[in-house]
């Protein structure tokens, strides 16, 4: 009769054991569905436009020459100085963005300079400086076309333009009437905040009659190209 239990008491141990490792099982094998559970959802990148940059750039315009405006300053189409240089500066603010592609408003101002010695009419240097100046301040609107990283825009605006030619010593008193300027450009991030920037824009200014200290001028379309960076 004892020999007879010995299986009944390994049979209940058996039993014993599997209903003690059954907690264990069943935490071990909800362990990986609890971790689910916990992880947070990765944040999307944002990569639209950002909201505002701002930008300064050097400045290459190209003035022209013409006969009206030099004759009032005593000398030939050819002795006015063509190019100039300096500086233009602005800021947009992204006031709609999508998924690629941004509506900015903004402002610009622009400044660029020619000087060349006068010649006169037997073809000989003078002591005198022909000065060349082109200004403008303008508010501007731009389509945007592409990422936070990068982007290229068309823009237009208005705003006060003086494009004066004087001798050298003179007080410029020319208008200074709202003109339209339009172009284009791009801006490319490889850094996080700054950026290298070009822009090609078209100025029309507008023709005036000659004052006391001002050469008139015709009606012109100015080319200005311009490069430098921009901060994001």
């Amino acid at each position: 009769m004892r020999l007879a239990r010995v299986p009944l008491v390994a049979a209940w141990c058996v039993c014993a054991l599997g209903a003690m490792s059954a907690p264990a099982f069943a935490q071990t094998s909800a362990a990986p569905s609890t971790l689910q559970a916990d992880a947070k959802p990765v944040a999307k990148k944002d990569t639209r436009i950002p909201i505002g940059v701002i930008d300064a750039r050097g400045v290459l315009a190209r003035l022209g020459q013409d006969a009206t405006t030099a004759a009032d300053v005593f000398t030939t189409a050819a002795n006015l100085p063509a190019s100039g240089l300096g500086l233009a500066g602005g800021a947009q603010v992204y006031v709609w963005r999508g998924a690629s592609m941004a509506f900015g408003v903004g402002g610009e101002a622009m400044f660029a300079r020619a000087r060349h010695v006068r010649i006169d009419s037997e073809n000989k240097p003078t002591d005198d400086m022909i000065d060349r100046r082109l200004r403008s301040a303008s508010v501007n609107l731009s389509l945007n076309f592409g990422h936070r990283d990068g982007w290229s825009y068309v823009t237009a605006g208005i705003g006060p333009t003086s494009f004066e030619t004087y001798l050298d010593g003179a007080l410029p008193d020319g208008l200074r009437p709202a003109s339209l300027n339009y172009g284009a450009g791009a801006r490319w991030f490889n850094w996080k905040h700054l950026a290298f920037t070009a822009d090609l824009r078209f100025y029309q200014t507008k023709p005036a009659l000659a004052t006391h200290n001002t050469a008139a001028r015709v009606r012109k379309n100015v080319v200005v190209f311009s490069g430098g960076i921009a901060i994001k």
